[in-house]
């Protein structure tokens, strides 16, 4: 539904809501686009202009020295290689989990399921400080202290996503179930062919959130792999930031650098995120 109809637009006042619209909308992309504009051309000045008492957008000399010294001394590849990978297979992992769990309580309906998924709803109660020390515990048993895979276990499932993906698998047909039954299909089958293609726009969205949720995350990693060859890049910064020694542009190309995967997702993404967010504001 538009903002504005089309006959409104015909009148001196609809003209000038219009207008009003525009301003705030161009005034609003500044304010939101401004600090990452500056923390991008920060990242080309020396660190005499970053400090300097009289601050300028534009880089008075165009340097790349900052981006070498960052990816050279400081080894921000081996930080971004960490990162990517505990997202990767936690992506695949909650993926494969919440799926199953979310096609069993909706279309399966197993005996005591919503006994069962209550509970898995009362995992939300919990904040991440409480689970820390016994996930701690749990992992030390297991001998799995500095290992990106118990990073994985730990979060390689998500009551979340299960809510999520059950609300919109609700939506689809039993028909299309009960039809791909007749016709042979396992359960696999019809999750694969059925349900995961017709479920894009909700999985584009649970995937972006566990993504955003991995690569921020502090506490488990630091937690989990107190070694400094398998820091992730939220450890990095922390730990730059705690040094007086790094230059501040180079703290600029850290930063700079941790915000960018998080922009290219969604614009890749960016089409089926609006999609699935507004689907499962209907559905849910």
């Amino acid at each position: 539904m538009a903002v504005i109809q089309n006959i409104e637009l015909k009148s001196r006042k609809g003209k000038w809501l219009l207008r009003f619209i525009y301003l705030f909308l161009v005034v609003g992309a500044i304010i939101q686009f401004f600090p990452l504009t500056w923390l991008f051309l920060g990242t080309f000045k020396t660190n005499a202009e970053l400090i300097s008492a009289v601050p300028s957008l534009l880089p008075a000399k165009w340097s790349i020295d900052a981006y070498i010294e960052a990816f050279s001394k400081y080894k921000i590849w081996e930080n971004l290689y960490n990162t990517f990978f505990v997202c990767a297979f936690i992506i695949i992992a909650q993926t494969f989990t919440s799926t199953l769990a979310a096609f069993s309580f909706s279309k399966v309906r197993p005996k005591s399921g919503n006994f069962i998924y209550m509970m898995f709803l009362g995992t939300q109660m919990f904040s991440t400080t409480a689970l820390l020390f016994p996930t701690y515990i749990m992992m030390s048993k297991m001998g799995m202290i500095g290992s990106k895979w118990s990073w994985v276990l730990c979060s390689s499932a998500w009551a979340y996503a299960i809510v999520l993906y059950k609300s919109f698998f609700d939506s689809i047909p039993k028909d299309l179930i009960e039809a791909s039954e007749i016709d042979g299909a396992g359960t696999f089958r019809q999750i694969t062919n059925i349900i995961m293609p017709l479920s894009k726009p909700i999985y584009s969205v649970c995937i972006l959130n566990t993504f955003m949720a991995v690569y921020n995350d502090f506490l488990f990693p630091l937690m989990l792999l107190p070694d400094e060859k398998d820091w992730t890049l939220m450890i990095r910064i922390y730990s730059m930031s705690n040094t007086g020694d790094i230059p501040d542009n180079v703290k600029y190309v850290l930063l700079f650098v941790t915000c960018l995967p998080s922009i290219i997702f969604y614009l890749f993404a960016q089409k089926n995120i609006q999609q699935g967010i507004s689907t499962a504001g209907l559905k849910g």
